[in-house]
């Protein structure tokens, strides 16, 4: 009502307004008509065509006071033709101010809407005004293209200028518009990186249409702007994905495929089409169509496909065949693996497998079962026996030998494995040893067995030679057990006849003497073990690998490092020095030594060993431990004049308290801890004193020379350890080593093969040694290695020939220590007629500053003796190398020793 009091208002104010200015001094100026058709169009445009109307007949009655009326009515009051124009004014003009407010309103509302619209839309809009060269656009534009607010609208070309779009896309996108513009294209569209205020560039979906004229020119262009980087980033991580999984697929040996029953889509990896002889762009309709153009063996496709409709028919997930197929003509074997997905109701929507190439593995496992048949032959003219063995069906075969060899009638058989185990003529002592090592076999995986044991028959003891070979399925269990059994009994009684013997000959000397004379034993020590460890060396490469004979040669060469060990332990004791050191694996140590000492023993005098420290080890020397255990068992012996009992026991302690010992402190921490205890004589407190010094000793002369309990001393003092020694007099002694643990030892590595060793190809090597044992020791394994070796015991000999063709030679080995002229005499007059020649100098010296010393004198290499046969061949090769003198040949297979004595 407010509202229309004032509309109808402005009738009266309007006219009053046109009457006060007819009456101004400006009123001469306007006709007074006019001013009434003023008053009126003003009420009618502003109030509507009510107050208009109001205004017009005021204006018809107010006007003839002032102006005479054309054509009075009502006494000259009402003039009819004024009215009627005043009212038309006023209706007319009422009308159209109704529809002015109207049309605003309803444009206001849509501009609120859009507004609305605009302001809560995840997008933004633009609009490009080409005729005013401006820009107008959302804030949600604004901050999509990374821009701060700004004037609206903005000049179009500093607007273009500053869109901060990544390098690479504007080109694109400038092509884009311009293409768009000239009516290329019907929008423009496209996806851009553009710039945003934390550095990153994100991906945005411009989209617009372009306004023209009638002649085709560009007017406008607006359009909308969108966030699309979550999606193109994730395509292009699924791309990304893609392509992984294409080139997985591509680079994997074996075929994919992937059958999607809705559509029946079906894919195939480039390797599966090239394993069936598919051309790589070849394509498949769907599973029928791939299935009925493979090439499956005649044979074989009838199984397959039954099969595979069995397993479409059934609830299983996993369907697994092997089959053969043509390609090329050749006949090839595959392993096929599927996976079924199936639906609630069991029926199968998706089906994916891989198939690998398996001819070779067939092929591998026809030869290994002809080599089988070939070497049952084998055996059979060996005289060994042989067996077969199916464990899943039980199904077998004995051969003739067999039973005879086990003392079976001929034509004997077992119902199954089992009766033909609890009726074989195992020793006592030895089944359960076997049965433990097959049982231990089966759940391995290895598929060899080996086994030496003994039966009987007709009450007489024989010795048997077990090789088998289990087959495994696919999951390692075994299903079949072949070999044969043969009869070493003649051989084993040669080799335990040999080894008596051998066990006499490994009797160690003990070591009389230390100081001066350290450096002229170990020399000459060094020499002995030379050619024993040398020869024993080559003799273990003629021997079969696992035999007795080549256990006892190892068990030589063991002894022989040992002796070698033990020299440098006495040089190091002598001068206080320290030799190669690593992880000693302790109860190993100990239980080779009670096994030495063993044999020794008188007997009435045993040991009882309880070992309980494990893969304990410690840093130091094997040969350490040796002595310390040697040393103490041997002093418990000796206090053993009416025999008893030694006690041994190894165990892994940890003490979480410093404590005082006899020698030294047992720190905290983890020891690996040795006790000998004996029930001998026992010790007075006086002597307890004075037990570890040098050469100290209460026994009878022959019995001991002081050393022992001194080299215990050095040992434990050196690894930091510590000994506690208990002795009551006429009870016993027990002497507790404290020896301090690093960890577990590592696993032992088998000592590297001599046919590994670097090879020679024919050079010439010239071998000086005083030594005749160890000159043909050296040239034998040379020859062995493809070299020519020539051997001097003769120092002057060695030169004079040198001297006669000084590039008759292509390397020298020669010892230090020689009659007459020294090593390193020789190799300085050496160098003086072929500065270039590679040398090798041999030295019993262990010191260090003796090696250093030689190094002084010329030579390419120092080594030490005694010479392993892979020290001599890897040194001299890398000194020919060195020199350029190995020359890409072939060697002979074994070149002439020659070795010229001292003449």
């Amino acid at each position: 009502m407010r509202t229309l009091a004032l509309r109808y208002a402005l009738a009266p104010t309007s006219v009053a307004l046109a009457l006060l200015l007819h009456f101004s001094p400006a009123g001469f100026a306007f006709s007074p008509a006019g001013l009434c058709v003023l008053a009126v169009l003003v009420s009618a445009w502003f109030g509507g065509a009510g107050p208009g109307f109001v205004a017009a007949l005021m204006g018809t009655f107010l006007l003839p006071q002032i102006d005479p009326a054309s054509h009075p009515l009502l006494g000259g009051f009402f003039d009819l033709r004024r009215f009627l124009v005043f009212s038309a004014v006023g209706i007319v003009g009422g009308w159209w101010s109704f529809r002015r407010r109207h049309v605003e309103a309803a444009l206001r509302k849509s501009e609120e809407r859009l507004a609305l619209a605009v302001a809560g839309s995840y997008d933004g809009v633009w609009d490009i005004d080409f005729v005013a060269r401006s820009v107008s656009c959302s804030a949600r534009t604004r901050e999509l293209c990374g821009l701060p607010p700004g004037p609206e609208p903005a000049p179009l070309d500093s607007w273009v200028e500053s869109l901060p779009l990544h390098p690479d896309d504007r080109p694109r996108r400038d092509a884009a518009v311009q293409a768009h513009l000239r009516g290329e294209t019907p929008v423009y569209e496209g996806e851009f990186r553009v710039l945003q205020p934390d550095g990153a560039y994100r991906w945005r979906r411009l989209h617009g249409v372009c306004i023209r004229d009638a002649q085709g020119n560009p007017q406008r262009m607006a359009g909308s702007i969108s966030d699309v980087d979550a999606r193109r980033r994730a395509e292009d991580a699924l791309r990304e994905s893609e392509e992984r999984y294409e080139f997985a697929m591509n680079a994997s040996d074996v075929g994919f495929w992937d059958w999607i029953r809705a559509g029946d889509k079906f894919y195939t990896s480039s390797r599966l089409r090239e394993l069936y002889g598919f051309s790589p762009d070849t394509t498949f309709t769907g599973r029928d169509d791939f299935v009925a153009r493979i090439p499956f063996h005649p044979e074989d496709r009838p199984r397959l496909l039954a099969g595979l409709a069995e397993h479409f028919a059934g609830d299983a997930q996993r369907y697994t065949a092997e089959a053969r197929f043509l390609r090329d003509g050749e006949v090839r074997w595959v392993q096929i693996s599927g996976f079924t997905a199936r639906d609630a109701f069991g029926s199968v929507v998706r089906w994916t497998g891989m198939v690998r190439d398996v001819t070779e593995r067939e092929r591998a496992e026809a030869e290994l079962r002809q080599s089988e048949e070939r070497y049952a032959l084998a055996m059979e003219a060996a005289g060994d026996g042989h067996t077969d063995w199916d464990l899943r069906t039980g199904e077998h075969y004995i051969s003739p030998r067999l039973l005879q060899i086990c003392g079976f009638e001929p034509g004997t058989t077992f119902r199954d494995r089992s009766e033909w185990v609890r009726r074989f003529p195992f020793h006592p002592e030895d089944r359960p040893r076997w049965e433990r090592a097959v049982a231990a076999h089966f759940a391995g995986r290895e598929a060899n067995f080996e086994m030496e044991l003994r039966i009987v028959v007709d009450a007489k003891v024989r010795w048997t030679a077990f090789h088998f070979l289990s087959t495994r399925d696919a999951e390692g269990e075994p299903i079949r057990w072949t070999g044969s059994i043969g009869d070493i009994t003649e051989r084993k009684l040669a080799e335990e006849g040999l080894a008596a013997l051998e066990r006499k000959l490994r009797v160690s000397q003990r070591l009389e003497a230390l100081g001066t004379l350290a450096g002229g034993i170990a020399h000459d020590f060094n020499n002995i073990l030379g050619a024993i460890l040398g020869y024993g060396e080559m003799a273990l490469r003629d021997v079969p690998k696992g035999s007795r004979l080549a256990r006892d040669l190892n068990s030589v060469m063991i002894a022989g490092e040992r002796g070698r060990a033990l020299v440098d332990r006495v040089l190091a004791f002598s001068r206080s020095a320290v030799g190669e050191r690593g992880p000693v694996h302790v109860e190993r140590v100990v239980r080779e030594a009670i096994g030495i000492l063993g044999a020794k023993l008188a007997k009435d005098v045993t040991i009882e060993a309880q070992l309980e420290a494990g893969h304990a080890a410690m840093i130091g020397e094997p040969a350490q431990v040796h002595q310390v255990v040697m040393n103490l068992v041997i002093n418990a012996i000796q206090a053993l004049p009416s025999g008893g009992t030694i006690r041994v026991s190894l165990s892994a302690q940890r003490f979480d308290a410093v404590r005082a010992a006899t020698i030294g402190t047992v720190a905290a921490g983890d020891y690996i801890v040795l006790a000998v205890t004996d029930s001998g004589v026992g010790m007075a407190p006086e002597i307890l004193d004075r037990i570890f010094e040098p050469f100290f000793t209460t026994k009878e002369v022959n019995v001991g020379n002081g050393l022992g309990l001194s080299l215990v001393h050095g040992v434990v003092t050196e690894v930091d350890g510590a000994i506690d020694v208990c002795s009551i007099l006429g009870s016993g002694s027990t002497f507790t080593v404290y020896l301090p643990r690093t960890g577990d030892a590592p696993a032992s590595t088998p000592p590297e093969d001599a046919e590994s060793s670097p090879r020679g190809s024919g050079q010439r090597v010239l071998i000086v040694d005083d030594e005749e044992p160890l000159v043909r020791l050296t040239t034998a394994r040379l020859a062995d290695l493809g070299y020519q070796p020539i051997g001097f015991t003769s120092a002057p000999a060695a030169l004079e020939a040198f001297r006669d063709d000084p590039h008759a030679f292509d390397a020298v080995i020669t010892d230090e220590r020689m009659p007459g002229i020294s090593g390193s005499t020789l190799i300085r007059m050496l160098r003086q007629m072929r500065p270039t020649v590679p040398i090798l100098l041999v030295s019993g010296f262990a010191e260090a500053t003796a090696a250093n010393g030689a190094h002084d004198q010329g030579p390419d290499e120092v080594l030490k003796k005694p010479l392993s046969a892979s020290d001599l061949a890897t040194s001299l090769a890398r000194a020919l190398r060195h020199s350029g003198a190995i020359r890409q040949e072939t060697p002979p297979a074994s070149q002439p020793a020659v070795t010229r004595p001292q003449p």
